[in-house]
């Protein structure tokens, strides 16, 4: 499935913008395990929200790139609003 890697993008982009501000130790697995999953359900989320509803209707349907350009943008926003709450600089 062509989105899966893209959605692997976006669950990665989001983990690198917690974990700037909020890294978790390399003997901690279960809390990086913790964050990928409510990652993931963020990602789903505003992904979906910005999706037309006929799309999330009939999955035979081919998302054209004005699909994957608002989710890309909306995973931007996502990623500013993180490190806009998050970064102490």
């Amino acid at each position: 499935n062509p989105l899966q890697g893209y959605f692997d993008w976006q669950v990665t982009t989001l983990l690198l913008a917690y974990d700037l501000n909020d890294p978790i130790p390399g003997d901690r697995p279960e809390l990086a395990h913790q964050r990928r999953m409510k990652v993931e359900q963020e990602v789903r989320d505003f992904s979906l929200s910005v999706v037309p509803e006929k799309y999330k209707q009939d999955p035979t349907l081919d998302w054209p790139p004005e699909v994957m350009m608002a989710i890309t943008r909306a995973t931007f926003e996502r990623v500013n609003k993180i490190l806009s709450e998050h970064l102490k600089v």
